[in-house]
């Protein structure tokens, strides 16, 4: 059978090569509008992690175990600024307890250093009563080098019992200064340290609800751009299927069919352009919607940030910088009196650890003279009537022993209270941090609330400002894009009439030739939507398992992508 040609339908061959090439150049240049779009929103979501890494460092820097330990240092220094009264009030009579310890002491040690002196004389004397006896002489020499040796450790003992006294009277100096500069910053200085508090506190309330507020706008902004990048293979998928599109009209031109069998294939392509015109507009028109709809949430991610930098955050913690700074010259004088009576502290246990040491050698000096009695008692019995005349001094001697048992005793006594006194010192302060250390671990928490607040203020600002005019130059570039839908739309148009105008039935030459070429065309798809439309342009007796039995598993395989339209 004859078959006209196609050039002479009323659209000619030329056209539709246009329409080839028009359909052509629009696919290979889809990818790149659309890729635009992709990495603008791609910085979007850099902009809104460093919006967020910023927020999350002052949550850190602001939450309850940094600035609420910071709240609780400045109330603790106001307690104890407020307590100072009472606890120089115990350091005092702590202090006078040591004192009269230490006079006490004192004169024990001055007790036994004149018993040594007597004990020297009875030396003396028992030489006198011996008549210059070599025995008595020789004793009597003895005797003076372990008195001798006993006054170096009292003359030992009496310089760090000197130490003491001059730490005592240092003590005492700073005290009546302490006592003038609470007269001076008692109850201002405290009451301003638990205002100061109070403020950081709430403070902390209205940054963490900020941040929380902050921090779901972001993470809301960041969800609804992750579905938008998925939203942005709209392009890649309309770029798919013109290109089966182009491939169709191909196919035509190298059977040679005729008119009927071109005009079907026609109305085909003309439908399958009208899909896609349609998916591509539909798909375009809710990526742009939805970009509007991310707008709102950059504003107001905007505005919360600006919040963060306002007077309300950043101006508050310079406040309470510049207010605790200044507490911190106030208190000077405070901390060192408590500066001092920790040297003090130290001092006194020093003192009585060596004190206690020499304690036991006190002791060995009690023994060397109950061995002087004992041994001048021996030589009196084995030197006759030289030995009476010596009898009367070791009775003396005897008696000065005993005296010295009972003071070496008293010392003893005297030392452990000293001890007992160096120990509730100790025990006051034992726990506590000095205040100038307090409150330069506020300032730290402060100073650093301080930094991170102005670097998200200043660079979360930029960002949001930047990802606002991101999001609306993108949706107005794909909002731009919506043309192309007319264009595929007038190339279905032009299909569409070249089909009308070819016109006819296909005779059986016809319709052999569409069942070779309708498998070959349904081999390109991809996409389940190009499938539906190529469905309802079969032949009687087709369906689309035999018109894609051709395709064997390829087909099959690329079912994997209708869920792109």
């Amino acid at each position: 059978m004859f078959h006209h040609p196609i050039e002479d339908a009323d659209v000619p061959a030329t056209d539709i090569a246009r329409i080839g090439n028009d359909l052509a150049e629009l696919a290979a240049g889809l990818d790149a509008r659309f890729l635009n779009a992709g990495t603008a929103l791609a910085s979007a979501v850099e902009m809104i992690d460093r919006m967020l890494a910023g927020l999350d460092g002052v949550v850190a820097t602001l939450d309850a175990r940094t600035a609420g330990v910071a709240v609780a240092d400045l109330d603790t220094v106001a307690a104890r600024l407020i307590d100072l009264p009472r606890t120089r009030g115990e350091r005092k009579a702590a202090m006078a307890d040591v004192a009269a310890i230490s006079r006490t002491l004192r004169e024990q040690v001055m007790d036994i250093h004149r018993t040594l002196r007597v004990l020297s004389i009875y030396g003396m004397n028992i030489k006198i009563a011996a008549s210059g006896n070599e025995r008595f002489v020789s004793f009597v020499e003895g005797m003076n080098e372990r008195l001798g040796s006993g006054e170096d450790l009292l003359a030992d003992v009496l310089d760090r019992l000197k130490d003491l006294a001059g730490g005592l009277c240092g003590v005492q100096q700073v005290d009546r200064l302490l006592e003038g500069e609470c007269t001076r910053v008692l109850p201002a200085v405290p009451q301003r340290l638990t205002a100061d508090a109070a403020a950081l506190a709430e403070h902390l309330n209205g940054v963490a609800d900020l941040a929380r507020r902050v921090a779901a706008i972001a993470r809301n902004v960041q969800a609804k751009v992750a579905v938008l990048l998925g939203a942005l293979q709209v392009g890649d998928s309309c770029r798919q299927r013109l290109e089966h599109v182009i491939a169709t009209l191909q196919i035509v031109a190298t059977y040679g069919a005729g008119p009927a069998a071109v005009g079907h294939v026609d109305r085909l392509l003309s439908a399958q352009l009208g899909a896609i015109a349609a998916d591509f507009t539909r798909e375009t028109r809710a990526l742009v919607a939805s970009l509007a709809g991310l707008v709102p949430d950059a504003h107001g991610l905007a505005t919360l940030i600006a919040e963060q930098g306002d007077g309300g955050g950043r101006g508050v913690l310079t406040r309470l910088d510049q207010s605790v700074t200044g507490m911190d010259r106030v208190i000077y004088q405070v901390q060192r009196a408590d500066g001092e009576a920790r040297t003090m502290i130290a001092l006194i246990a020093d003192t009585v650890a060596g004190l206690t040491q020499r304690v036991g050698s006190l002791g060995r000096v009690r023994l060397d003279v109950q061995d002087i009695a004992t041994n001048t008692r021996l030589l009196c019995r084995r030197h006759g009537e030289t030995g009476k005349a010596v009898a009367v001094v070791a009775a003396e001697v005897d008696a000065l022993t005993h005296q010295l048992g009972r003071t070496t005793d008293g010392v003893a006594e005297t030392v452990a209270a000293l001890g007992d006194a160096e120990g509730r010192l100790a025990g006051m302060m034992a726990t506590e941090r000095g205040i100038d250390e307090t409150l330069r671990d506020a300032l730290a928490v402060i100073r650093t609330a301080c930094q991170r607040t102005e670097q998200v203020a200043m660079t979360g600002g930029d960002d949001a400002r930047q990802l606002i005019g991101l999001i609306e130059a993108t949706a107005e570039g794909l909002e731009r894009e919506l043309g192309i839908g007319a264009v595929i739309e007038r190339a279905a148009a032009a299909l569409a009439d070249r089909a009308e105008a070819l016109g006819g039935t296909p005779d059986a030459e016809e319709q052999a030739a569409l069942e070779r070429m309708l498998p070959d065309i349904a081999r390109l798809y991809t996409m389940a939507a190009e499938r539906e439309v190529h469905a309802l342009f079969l032949l009687p007796g087709m369906t689309m398992a035999s018109a894609a039995a051709g395709a064997g598993d390829e087909a099959q395989e690329e079912d994997d992508d209708d869920g792109l339209f």
